[in-house]
């Protein structure tokens, strides 16, 4: 069972990054992350029962990075605040996947979202009891943008942190 929630919550990270081939879907805690720009949306609740009816799924997007920077904003911090108190009475898995915009080269890009993933899981593990979740580190570097463009707004949409937390 647990290599199965593994392989759910791994394709419901690849699925959410590659993009829905439907229509453009969000779950209700999730309407107010995005805008009406051709990002697309993952309707958590629609994989959900393929989990289990009972387990819990949330998603976190901490998208607040400056250019080259790896910093928790406040706006993200509240952000993962919320996420912890939907989570803290909770046991499961934590995927946690880093992103950049296409400035830099590959192996710079990758080094800088395996950092932002880091300070994702650094800021959850000093605010959670650590022994009831595992922890899954991702990091894409510019490799799985949401916006494939080469604008100021498409290049801070892109540099993001992404946190799936699955139940067990």
């Amino acid at each position: 069972m647990k290599v199965f929630l593994r392989t759910v919550c791994i394709t419901l990270l690849l699925t959410l990054l590659a993009g829905c081939a439907t229509d453009t879907y969000v779950s209700d805690e999730n309407i107010d992350k995005f805008d009406d720009l051709s990002v697309k949306k993952f309707l958590i609740a629609e994989i959900q029962p393929t989990v289990e009816p009972e387990k819990k799924i949330y998603l976190s997007l901490v998208s607040h990075f400056d250019f080259d920077q790896s910093i928790l904003k406040p706006e993200d911090i509240a952000e993962l605040d919320d996420f912890i108190a939907k989570v803290i009475n909770l046991k499961g898995h934590i995927v946690i996947a880093g992103h950049t915009d296409y400035q830099g080269s590959d192996d710079y890009n990758e080094k800088l979202s395996f950092r932002r993933s880091t300070v994702i899981q650094q800021y959850l593990s000093a605010r959670i009891p650590v022994e009831n979740y595992t922890f899954e580190v991702a990091y894409f570097g510019e490799n799985n943008p949401i916006v494939k463009a080469h604008s100021l707004k498409a290049n801070a949409l892109n540099r993001r942190g992404i946190v799936i937390f699955t139940q067990a």
